[in-house]
């Protein structure tokens, strides 16, 4: 989502006042939206898991809201937790069916925080150039933190790991980079297609790293739904040049950054996730933006200030599905951003989708929900 948002701003028109009022203000309303939704779904809203959740994941053995396996399902219709004064008071944990619809509903939040940023991003990248927004994005995002993290002391900047946070960082700023010279060098479309098989990275390194079980409904799902992005963008075999090996990479970086999120996100705080991985992303972006630095003006820094917030909601709901389901299984649903986003051109824009989009949602949809119904019923 972050390469998407960054650097698609190369490929936008420039539009008229009008227009461009338009986008920032649909981008504004998707991320209230968002941030509406957040509220509801976490109460009380905070940047970590409440003790009693954190507890119930940890005694149960890390299987609890994975959504998949035998024992896993086991240990979330048995497990309880102890609250309430430090008098243990047994209670009932949430089903398997619940922990994975909760998961997916966060997900899918993180593709409406990314269309607001998106919208504004595009904005922004037609007068500045890509690596200076996205190292102004994770500054702000890193700075909207940092009054928080010092209200709570020294012991809110604690992290477990540093190196890790580092790497994301360099992850994040690699994929950016290559999706850049991509982007330079081919059609937009075929670009977009090629980064679309970051599901399948992600399932395969989470089969290995994390140990997870991915079932062949997860693939095939994920198969409908890249088939369907190929619909939609409709890319020539003509175009697909030797620099398609290098977003090849990108994707493995982008599915690698989604795997260290759900890993570390049981062991660091939401806080330190989204603290340190800005304040690492803005520095290594620093060595690209600042060669090219074209100065800001006042009504830019304002929505560079949106997209701080924007990028903090937008690894929250991601966070908070890890805390819920597996890495791959969110990977079906990794379609689903090209429906919601000509949904929001259709209400915000009043932009009809081309029969190609159509007829590729007439995939990616069935798919996702194919997907949807095997994984619930496993879980009864």
């Amino acid at each position: 989502m972050a390469r998407n948002s960054a650097l698609r701003t190369q490929q936008v028109p420039a539009v008229g006042r009008r227009g461009r009022c338009s986008v920032v203000g649909a981008a504004a309303a998707l991320l209230v939206l968002a941030g509406a939704a957040s509220l509801l779904a976490s109460s009380p809203l905070g940047f970590c898991a409440p003790k009693a959740e954190q507890d119930l994941r940890a005694g149960a053995g890390r299987l609890v809201g994975h959504g998949i396996g035998v024992a896993g399902r086991k240990v979330v219709r048995e497990a309880s937790v102890a609250v309430k004064d430090g008098s243990e008071t047994a209670a009932a944990a949430p089903s398997a069916n619940s922990q994975y619809v909760t998961g997916i509903a966060w997900y899918l939040s993180h593709f409406v925080v990314s269309i607001g940023n998106d919208a504004i991003m595009k904005y922004l990248g037609n007068d500045l150039p890509a690596f200076q927004v996205v190292f102004l994005r994770f500054t702000a995002a890193a700075l909207i933190l940092l009054p928080v993290l010092l209200v709570k002391g020294k012991e809110a900047f604690k992290s477990a790991n540093l190196f890790m946070h580092a790497v994301r960082g360099a992850l994040l700023a690699l994929g950016i980079g290559l999706w850049c010279r991509g982007l330079n060098s081919m059609p937009f479309a075929s670009c977009v297609v090629i980064n679309n098989v970051m599901p399948f990275f992600k399932m395969l390194f989470a089969m290995v790293i994390l140990g997870e079980k991915v079932g062949k409904e997860r693939w095939l799902a994920s198969l409908g739904g890249f088939i369907g992005c190929i619909i939609v963008f409709n890319p020539t075999a003509a175009t697909f040049q030797p620099e398609s090996l290098l977003l090849l990479v990108s994707a493995m970086c982008f599915a690698m950054l989604d795997i260290f999120n759900k890993k570390y996100q049981a062991t660091e705080t939401i806080t330190s996730m989204l603290f340190y991985g800005s304040l690492s992303t803005a520095a290594i972006s620093a060595f690209k933006a600042i060669p090219t630095w074209v100065p800001v003006t006042t009504a830019q820094y304002g929505l560079i200030a949106l997209l701080g917030v924007g990028a903090n909601m937008l690894l929250f709901c991601l966070l908070r599905a890890f805390n819920y389901v597996e890495a791959s299984a969110t990977c079906p649903y990794r379609y689903t951003e090209f429906v919601l986003s000509a949904i929001a051109g259709f209400l915000f824009f009043a932009e009809r989708p081309s029969p190609t989009t159509l007829l590729g949602s007439c995939i990616i949809l069935p798919s996702v929900i194919y997907c949807a119904m095997v994984e619930t019923r496993q879980n009864k």
